[in-house]
């Protein structure tokens, strides 16, 4: 079963840390622009709730309770240092269940796509939270039951975030399995500058091979989410022989049409 889902897995990881990180960032920002130095005493019955407490014991005594009591910081800077250090579960928690962050000026600075209604949101939270430790143990059987159930959850927080898989907002969905040509040419509309690189412009070459490694995890990443498994995903070398041929195709059929024009049109005739 691991050499089954242990690619798909580590891609899926990658993901879930990048949302995971832009959910702290944000909520930061979001809550100490709108609350500033109150935000301790705003969100005290959260931060000194026994259970969540309990979570943060260690060898070395409670990392929680050490940010909290510190007399030398402020408000604003125990917040800080309190949300790099809280779980996924207790970030979902302030932002899905506390009514304190749900004030239309924190959410409009929180989400780049603000949800009409928070209900899909919040039935989806358990599911995002059993994703991830589903993936954090490896838990391959209930991924496999699973896994349409966590990847439309996973996406749904990435779409309303805007942190999805290298500047898509959301994942096109084939009715079936898509050919890997038709995958490429969903990704020169989504993100056409990954296929139009320019030589001649110092600023490309500089990101170059970055941009290849983009296509190819962004085209691995479409493939996975409409049906592929990770045995069928097609090699590198498949993916850039499919990239220049459609490259090359679309250059003729321009060339083509530029000399259909009735300028070029007349010059032929004459």
């Amino acid at each position: 079963m691991i050499e089954k889902y242990y690619f798909e897995f580590s891609k899926i990881y990658c993901r879930l840390m990048r949302l995971e990180i832009q959910l702290k960032e944000r909520l930061k920002t979001a809550l100490l622009s709108y609350y500033k130095e109150d935000i301790i005493s705003v969100f005290q019955k959260f931060f000194y709730n026994q259970d969540r407490l309990s979570r943060y014991n260690k060898n070395t005594g409670n990392s929680f309770l050490a940010i909290l009591k510190n007399p030398q910081m402020l408000p604003s800077q125990k917040f800080i240092k309190l949300v790099n250090i809280m779980y996924l579960s207790d970030i979902l928690f302030i932002i899905l269940c506390c009514k304190q962050f749900q004030i239309s000026e924190i959410t409009y600075n929180f989400y780049l796509k603000v949800p009409e209604k928070f209900g899909t949101l919040i039935s989806s939270r358990q599911s995002l939270l059993d994703l991830r430790n589903t993936i954090a143990h490896y838990n391959f059987r209930d991924y496999e039951k699973n896994k349409n159930k966590y990847l439309d959850t996973l996406m749904l927080f990435e779409v309303h975030m805007g942190r999805n898989i290298k500047g898509i907002v959301e994942f096109p969905k084939f009715s079936k399995k898509p050919s890997i040509k038709a995958i490429l040419m969903t990704i020169k509309n989504l993100r056409p500058d990954l296929l139009d690189i320019d030589f001649n412009n110092d600023n490309e070459i500089e990101y170059f091979y970055n941009k290849h490694r983009i296509l190819l995890d962004l085209c691995d990443e479409i493939a996975l989410y409409n049906g592929y498994t990770p045995v069928e995903l097609p090699s590198p070398w498949t993916i850039f022989r499919v990239m220049y041929s459609l490259k090359a195709n679309i250059k003729q059929k321009h060339e083509i049409d530029v000399y259909s024009l009735p300028l070029f049109s007349d010059l032929n005739n004459k």
